[in-house]
């Protein structure tokens, strides 16, 4: 971990640029090895690739966070302290067994990351600490960094951040950063066109190199307004995660769009898609079985029906789900998921 006391936290242009930070310091200090986990898109790795550090996957719990014995073992091949990767996948937080896993590791040498994106509507507070006037250092909560792409949750087209940089070196603009900060602007303002969108990801795959946020958008984060906005979001997704807690939610009450599991998931996405919806996230080939809610109250009652027992019981006299090689017992099916509203959270 590192030895010197970490400055000031330094906010970039994406979440990207802000792991590429990380990267560059923990090569810089002798690491050669990060732990990921599996379920993860490839953008959270890459900028350690680049930097020449190998990259080993590690298999995930159905939180989608790292499963404490797989990480336990990946720990123990490795022949120098590595860096982990630790993201807060869907919203949820690491407890018991991972939180004891990643102390002990961190104990004997590892450098811990904490990816927040996924938690940084319930982080804002502590992710934009120093985003004004008046604000003092993050608690790092037994962690050497804490970054995240800001973009995803927060009012924001562009952004990212990183706390823990001992040696900070400040992200310098260069043309092609400048071009993606102009099509994000556009991007902005033409909501309706699809093909903005695709063309900040695009330049986001091509812009590596760090680049600070731009002013706009780091003012934006400052504004008074911003608890209120933030405050109402919150509101917005536990009524979502209400609307669908009686279905296999994997996320139940986090401050993130509901993850639903479900044998039919790529129906469910086909049916929100019909209806104009496009998943907030979907990683082919981690998260197949899986559906990320838009943040729509519609979205929860089209994912109903297409999740229903009618919708599902077709599909399977089709032959469309797959199961054991047994008969599929449907009303058991059915009966070992509904309800599930007893004891969960929904804020």
């Amino acid at each position: 971990m590192p030895t010197s006391q970490p400055a000031s936290p330094v906010f970039t242009a994406a979440g990207r640029h802000a792991l590429a930070l990380v990267a560059r310091e923990a090569r810089a200090d002798g690491v050669r090895e990060v732990l990921a986990p599996r379920v993860r898109c490839t953008a959270m790795t890459t900028p350690f690739e680049l930097e020449g550090l190998h990259v080993t996957d590690v298999d995930c719990a159905p939180s989608g966070l790292l499963a404490p014995g797989a990480l336990a073992a990946a720990l123990a091949a490795c022949d120098r302290p590595p860096l982990i990767l630790h993201a807060e996948t869907f919203g949820n937080r690491a407890d018991g067994e991972l939180r004891t896993v990643l102390a002990a590791a961190r104990s004997t040498g590892a450098r811990i990351v904490v990816d927040a994106t996924h938690t940084a509507l319930e982080r804002a507070e502590e992710l934009l600490t120093d985003a004004g006037p008046g604000t003092g250092a993050a608690d790092l909560d037994n962690a050497d960094y804490l970054v995240a792409s800001l973009r995803k949750l927060l009012p924001i087209p562009l952004g990212g951040v990183v706390h823990g940089l001992v040696r900070p070196a400040a992200p310098t603009g260069d043309e092609l950063n400048a071009d993606l900060a102009a099509v994000a602007a556009i991007a902005e303002r033409h909501r309706d066109v699809p093909v903005l969108k695709d063309a900040v990801e695009d330049l986001l795959d091509l812009a590596w190199a760090p680049a600070p946020m731009p002013g706009p958008y780091r003012a934006r984060l400052a504004a008074p307004g911003l608890g209120g906005k933030l405050t109402r979001r919150r509101a917005r997704l536990a009524r979502l995660h209400a609307a669908v807690a009686d279905l296999d939610v994997i996320n139940p009450g986090a401050a993130y769009q509901p993850v639903i599991a479900h044998p039919q998931a790529a129906a469910i996405r086909t049916a929100l898609a019909r209806a104009g919806f496009s998943p907030p996230l979907h990683w082919p080939g981690v998260t197949d079985g899986l559906v990320v809610l838009p943040d729509d109250p519609r979205a929860a009652a089209i994912a109903r029906r297409a999740a229903g027992p009618t919708a599902l019981r077709e599909a399977l006299a089709a032959g469309e789900a797959s199961g054991p090689a047994e008969p599929f017992d449907f009303d058991a099916f059915i009966s070992s998921k509904t309800p599930k509203t007893a004891g969960l959270p929904t804020g």
